[in-house]
């Protein structure tokens, strides 16, 4: 009898939350922005003969009622979880390593996109007439793989330098950042615990390896004042859905100089490298030069500074740039994802020396690198 009894209270129930499920989808207000997942949701789709005929409406209909599930986060999290506890994890781009870090799923080789891409920069750097420097930046589970969960794929960073490095020809300078990297003590604080990107640390120290190989400096460690701003949680851990996993701090590394930065898509320059009004945000990681933007110029207004450089980057120049603005008069970053220019055009300024920096999963993935010229 009692048996039953559950029975029917668990039938009722589940008729309630079916009952209850649509009603709060309709009159729950609809959130544009996942401060958790850091992306825009989709939006409720138009209706319109052509869009019903073409299943278009349908498609965008079921990413809305998706995007704004009542609970949303909290069923996502509970997903996550059960993928990581039934083994499942290991199937998806973002993987919780054994110390509690997370990775992003290693680059898959492809010799075909290394020889295009490699064809790409040979010929801008024999265009640009003076040697170009190359330097792409290994993942942290190249770095860390005793910290990997099991049955993780192997990493293939080496294997993609090695390729890239027999592709270079005589115009590129590889900068040999992975031995620097695996060579140092303390390699797990050269990356974020739940983001993909270098920590300050790891930015300062490859700022400070390229600059040695052309004869400038950085100034010494001692010489900035560091600042820990607490709460920080990187796109990883957006990924991941693990939101059980606690923030860290991001530092931010002051030389004292003065600098003024422009970026293609705001108004006027900013002064300072620091955008901290980004730090009140739910993605914290534009507080350096304001994030990713087609193009930008940091301008040191020490009268002693000298010397210009060009980085053709991803979004790990973010970092980097503010350091290599102590040692130039001014740098010039150039994100291809934004910009539209041929970036020869740019040559005619004029630089000391001309980096192209990219992560390698960047480098294997970003189809814009062919189209460099």
């Amino acid at each position: 009898m009692n048996t039953k009894r559950i029975d029917k209270w668990i039938c009722l129930l589940f008729c309630l939350l079916l009952a209850l499920m649509p009603l709060l989808f309709l009159l729950l207000p609809k959130a544009d922005f996942s401060a958790r997942e850091k992306r825009y949701l989709a939006e409720a789709p138009e209706l319109d003969a052509d869009s019903l005929l073409s299943g278009r409406f349908a498609e965008e209909a079921e990413s809305y009622a998706a995007d704004h599930l009542p609970g949303r986060d909290l069923l996502v999290g509970l997903n996550a979880v059960g993928e990581l506890v039934t083994g499942r994890q290991i199937a998806n781009t973002v993987w919780l390593g054994r110390n509690g870090r997370l990775f992003e799923a290693p680059a898959a080789f492809d010799a075909e996109t290394i020889a295009d891409n490699m064809a790409a920069l040979r010929a801008f750097a024999e265009q640009a007439g003076q040697p170009v420097d190359l330097m792409l930046v290994p993942s942290a589970g190249c770095l860390l793989p005793e910290e990997l969960p099991a049955l993780a794929d192997p990493c293939r960073d080496e294997e993609i330098l090695d390729a890239a490095r027999d592709e270079a020809g005589d115009a590129l300078r590889f900068v040999a950042l992975l031995p620097a990297f695996r060579a140092a003590e303390d390699r797990g604080a050269l990356y974020y615990r739940t983001d993909h990107h270098w920590t300050a640390e790891g930015a300062y120290r490859a700022a400070a390896l390229y600059l040695d190989t052309v004869g400038r400096a950085l100034p010494a460690r001692e010489d900035y004042g560091i600042t820990a701003e607490a709460g920080f949680r990187g796109t990883l851990w957006s990924r991941a859905a693990l939101w059980f996993l606690p923030a860290e701090p991001l530092e931010l590394w002051d030389s004292g100089g003065d600098f003024c930065v422009e970026n293609r898509e705001r108004e006027g320059e900013h002064a300072g490298l620091f955008y901290r009004e980004r730090l009140t945000e739910d993605d914290k990681y534009p507080v350096y030069l304001d994030g990713n933007h087609s193009l930008v110029r940091i301008r040191n207004t020490d009268p002693a500074a000298q010397g210009r450089i060009l980085v053709v980057r991803d979004s790990f120049a973010n970092c980097l740039g503010c350091f290599l603005a102590d040692a130039y008069e001014e740098v010039v970053l150039v994100d291809l994802r934004y910009y539209r220019s041929p970036v020869s055009g740019l040559l005619a300024e004029g630089f000391d020396q001309i980096l192209i920096l990219y992560s390698i999963g960047n480098f294997m993935t970003d189809a814009n690198i062919v189209r460099l010229e």
